[in-house]
């Protein structure tokens, strides 16, 4: 997904604190109130105090449960959230580097971690002690840089620290230490924190320097959110930072829960964060090699995250399941039939085959297997389609071009289909798919034939349309349409055409909107829904005019309703609807289209109101026709 595996889940917990460098400047314009003032301030800040070299030992205890809309489609709700959960309990150590005029260098350390649950989606990160030493060493250190006043300006690390302990170390140091402290009693600011940006309320105990507390009021925007628009938050937290008489850092308590709504009452959001750091000891400790260093630099609210990000939403997807279990499944199966839940096991294996792209290719095996049934197979290429990567579409081509997968011809035909599903085709799938159609014809295939057309429209649209392959496919194409022996021919590379969704559709399938054959017209409607201009939308408007033939009334309707309709395009449609232009039997469709365009007002209700009083009308659609006027109806004020 993105970054870290964790990134989701754990972005936006809570860190150390401010701490701190030198006194601060004390003004001398007014000696008697001056007196008062450096008091004041010398307690105030910096926040913390450091001597070089000494090294302080909390014990640090760490929950976070945080859950994230993912802004892509899902099957179900479950799988369209991330859900990141966190509960470490050990010792953090802070070290004085270096302390100066403006500011000061921690070093952080993570260790002894009695507890370590981390989960993405189900998925543990650390499951036992072996993957903690691999993602969380204790020899793994984060540099904190603070300012002269304590306030976190940068993380820095290099790059032999795991991406993980990277993740967690700048999401501690970001929350915990603020961004910003002021030499005054209270002040309000707004922090930029990997969660968001976060409107802050900060005051000193009255009476008591000792304590500083920090109240998050509202989240001016949330990182998580993405482009959604937050329409409603509840948000309640509330930090404390506490320190000795000799201003050494002695506990910081943090407690935040944050639920965030989209406008649709969607949980865009939803946090829960515990956070407890408490002084155990403190000693003086050799400082790291003068040689080492940390070139890696990240600002409190700079989210980098170490994988992309939809990494996290496929091991949530895969839920566990590894490229072994997939293939023992297929190879223990006789049919798709016999494998529970086909539809979950495709997906968490399509997730398995996306997270270790280079098993694709022990599919193999499988397929070519003798007396593997013809299902099994089609899932196979319907598992490598769904993975889609280059190691993915190099297996496939494999498999389609080997002498197995045409030992059943009606099966054959519908493998070669699966090639233009794939949403990012590389050139060498193309190149396969024209030398499959060349065969066909070779060979007087037809179904082969017009089964590889199709596929070269998909995988066509697909490219950059001034593309070279693109045109040549477009061509192709449009050559078969002209040169169709015959009508079914003809609707078939018409709607292999439509796959293309190229300029010289129109041209080329608006023509035979008036052809003689219904097949052939209901083909154009097909693919003229794919046009890209929008005097399509006009000519299939025009077409609905004269056509009585209610299969094709049916495919322009279908056409319609995949494209954009204006007012005028509403009101063509409801003059031939009150014409008595619709033929019987065809009201589902217009329906179809009617429910996309209840916005529509007046033109839209007046349809409605033509189809509510055919005699003929069955009462399921009557009662979806009642249904949609009455939302119609609501619009418009009664």
């Amino acid at each position: 997904m993105r970054r870290s595996t964790l990134v989701r889940g754990v972005a936006g917990l809570g860190a150390l604190v401010c701490l701190g460098a030198l006194p601060f400047w004390l003004s001398e314009s007014s000696p008697s109130a001056a007196t008062v003032e450096a008091s004041a301030s010398v307690h105030r800040l910096p926040l913390f105090r450091w001597r070089v070299g000494e090294a302080h030992t909390f014990h640090l205890v760490w929950d976070d449960l945080t859950r994230v809309a993912l802004p892509m489609p899902a099957q179900d709700a479950k799988a369209q959230e991330l859900e990141g959960v966190l509960h470490l309990d050990g010792e953090l150590m802070l070290q004085a580097l270096e302390t100066r005029a403006t500011g000061t260098r921690l070093r952080l350390t993570l260790r002894r971690l009695a507890r370590h649950e981390a989960t993405l989606s189900g998925q543990a990160l650390l499951p036992d002690a072996a993957a903690l030493q691999a993602h969380l060493p204790d020899t793994a250190s984060a540099w904190l840089e603070l300012d002269a006043r304590g306030a976190l300006q940068a993380v820095r690390f290099s790059e032999a620290e795991p991406p993980l302990f990277r993740q967690f170390a700048q999401t501690l140091a970001a929350e915990l230490f603020p961004s910003e402290l002021r030499d005054a009693a209270s002040w309000t600011t707004t922090e930029s924190t990997q969660t968001g940006d976060a409107e802050s309320a900060f005051a000193f105990e009255p009476g008591d320097t000792s304590r500083l507390t920090r109240r998050r009021t509202r989240y001016q925007s949330l990182r998580a959110a993405g482009a959604a628009t937050v329409a409603k938050q509840e948000l309640g937290s509330l930090t404390t930072f506490d320190r000795d008489a000799e201003g050494r850092l002695v506990a910081i308590t943090q407690d935040e829960v944050l639920d965030a709504l989209g406008t649709d009452g969607r949980v865009l959001l939803s946090k829960r964060l515990r956070l407890r750091l408490t002084y155990q000891s403190r000693e003086m400790q050799p400082l790291p090699a003068s040689g080492e260093q940390k070139l890696v630099i990240r600002t409190p609210s700079q989210i980098a995250f170490e994988m992309d990000p939809e990494m996290a939403a496929l091991r949530g997807q895969a839920d566990g399941m590894t490229v072994d279990e997939l293939l023992e499944t297929l190879e223990d199966a006789s049919s798709p039939d016999a494998i529970a839940g086909l539809d979950v096991f495709a997906r968490r294996a399509i997730a398995a085959l996306t997270l270790e792209p280079k098993r694709c290719q022990e599919l193999a095996r499988l397929f070519l297997k003798p007396g593997t049934k013809p299902g099994m197979r089609e899932l196979m290429l319907d598992l490598l389609v769904g993975a889609g990567h280059a190691q993915a579409q190099a297996t496939l081509r494999t498999l389609l071009q080997s002498p197995e997968a045409r030992e059943h011809a009606g099966a054959y035909v519908m493998m070669v289909q699966r090639a233009g599903f794939l949403t990012k085709p590389e050139p060498e799938t193309g190149v396969m798919i024209n030398g499959l159609l060349e065969r066909a014809r070779t060979e007087h295939d037809v179904p082969v034939e017009r089964a590889t057309s199709y596929a070269l429209g998909v995988w066509s649209s697909h490219l950059n349309p001034d593309s070279v392959e693109a045109r040549a496919a477009v061509r192709t194409l449009e050559n078969a349409v002209a040169q169709a022996p015959g009508d079914e021919a003809r609707a078939h590379a018409l709607r292999a055409m439509g796959g293309t969704r190229a300029e010289r559709l129109m041209d080329v399938a608006s023509p035979h909107l008036r052809a003689e054959s219904p097949d052939v017209r209901a083909a154009a409607a097909d693919a003229l829904r794919a046009a890209p201009q929008e005097l399509a939308t006009r000519l299939l408007l025009d077409a609905l005019e004269t056509e009585k033939d209610r299969g094709v009334q049916r495919a322009l309707l279908e056409a319609l309703n995949t494209r954009t309709l204006d007012a005028g395009a509403l009101e063509h449609l409801r003059a031939w609807v009150v014409s008595g232009g619709l033929a019987s039997g065809e009201e589902p469709a217009l329906l179809a289209v009617a429910a996309q365009h209840l916005e529509g007002g007046t033109p839209v209700f007046q349809m409605l109101q033509a189809l509510a009083v055919r005699p003929d009308l069955q009462a399921p659609t009557r009662a979806r026709v009642m249904a949609l006027m009455a939302q119609v109806g609501a619009q418009l004020g009664g």
